[in-house]
């Protein structure tokens, strides 16, 4: 009996919040996304040989 006691109680916590979620969303109204576009590189990929820190210290360590 106490394990329907336990369900019964958890679905009426879920119920509770999505009619919480609900109720905010009236007085606050629906979130607005704006589409934000970041300006694209000059080059499509970062080559790494141009780089000054080419070789790093776990290459020098790996190659040793």
């Amino acid at each position: 009996m106490s394990d329907v006691i336990f369900i019964a109680a958890t679905v009426a916590f879920f119920c509770i919040c999505v009619l919480y979620v609900q109720w905010c969303d009236r007085i606050i109204g629906p979130d607005e996304f704006t589409q934000v576009s970041a300006p694209l590189p000059d080059r499509p990929g970062l080559d790494l040989a141009d780089s000054p820190h080419a070789e790093s210290s776990i290459d020098t360590a790996v190659s040793a």
